[in-house]
């Protein structure tokens, strides 16, 4: 087996190798493909440590639907913090001005798209405008989705029709317009929101069609990530847990939060910001050996 140590020398990394010692200057390491990341030094105590500062997304340009209020917003603002450029969409373009004034006090574009992704022509309009503004689309995150209530043996068709539509098929048909251009260039990151209820139900709450089309999702997901896996474009699921946001509004949360303290392993719902690593990450080039993931952000609640 092959041995192998690595020190720092006079602004030089050096590779020991059965006792050759091969040399390469930072500048050069930073060209290669294999190592992307920049390197700081700090010197503590006369010694000196290496960090590696991954997950920058500048350069990038990310699209995520949802984005007026919610988990969407956060979204936003995340992939923002990073670097990236963001084109946030909703169905009410009023609705994204503030968020699109938070984003570019980070000191990057936003660009408000109108988008009802249950309209297939408006996501269509959106990936040209997407496209015409800031120039291309390196991330996607379908985050659009809500749901209802209703036991199963008096759900309404339309009901039915209208959660499916915005959960599943809205995702799909962003996935496969801004997929486009993703493919057209050979990379690419696609982030689909699901949820722990698309893994599993949920006795509590009759929530039948939400849970079916997140379900769908994570499906939708894996065989995704197949057909596009050799072209350069990943394709991931989230699945948060219970969160507190603008969606599900303080009185929703209280009413659940007594089965929340019970399912949830951490007895709370997530809090703003807990979700963003997650998504930084999948986003990022650093994760491009990961795809058709499944990843689960819920306090342990489908450990339980």
């Amino acid at each position: 087996m092959l041995s192998a140590a690595c020190q720092v020398e006079n602004g030089s990394i050096i590779v020991h190798l059965h006792k050759k010692k091969m040399i390469f200057s930072k500048k050069r390491m930073m060209k290669t493909k294999t190592i992307r990341y920049k390197i700081n030094e700090e010197t503590k105590n006369g010694v000196r440590k290496e960090k590696m500062i991954m997950f920058d997304l500048t350069g990038n340009v990310a699209v995520v639907t949802g984005a007026s209020a919610g988990l969407g917003r956060q979204f936003a603002l995340a992939l923002a913090r990073q670097g990236a450029d963001v084109a946030i969409l909703a169905r009410r373009k009023e609705k994204l001005e503030g968020v699109a004034e938070e984003i570019r006090a980070l000191g990057v574009k936003c660009l408000p798209v109108q988008c009802d992704v249950t309209q297939i022509d408006q996501i269509q309009s959106a990936v040209d405008e997407v496209v015409k503004g800031l120039g291309t689309v390196d991330i996607l995150v379908n985050n659009a989705g809500g749901g209802s209530c209703i036991p199963l043996e008096d759900l309404p068709d339309e009901e039915w029709r209208k959660v499916l539509s915005l959960d599943l098929d809205g995702a799909f048909y962003c996935m496969k317009y801004f997929g486009r251009v993703m493919l057209e260039k050979g990379y690419g990151r696609v982030i689909n929101i699901s949820s722990i209820l698309g893994k599993g139900g949920l006795k509590e709450l009759p929530v039948i069609a939400y849970a079916s089309a997140k379900g769908g999702v994570i499906n939708m997901t894996r065989q995704a990530a197949i057909e596009w896996a050799t072209k350069g474009v990943t394709v991931n699921a989230l699945c948060p847990g219970f969160f507190a946001s603008e969606a599900n509004g303080p009185e929703a949360m209280e009413a659940m939060n007594d089965f929340i303290e019970t399912r949830s392993a951490m007895c709370r719902p997530g809090n703003p910001g807990e979700l963003d690593s997650s998504i930084v990450y999948l986003a990022a080039k650093e994760s491009s050996y990961v795809t058709a993931a499944i990843l689960t952000c819920d306090g342990g609640w489908t450990a339980v």
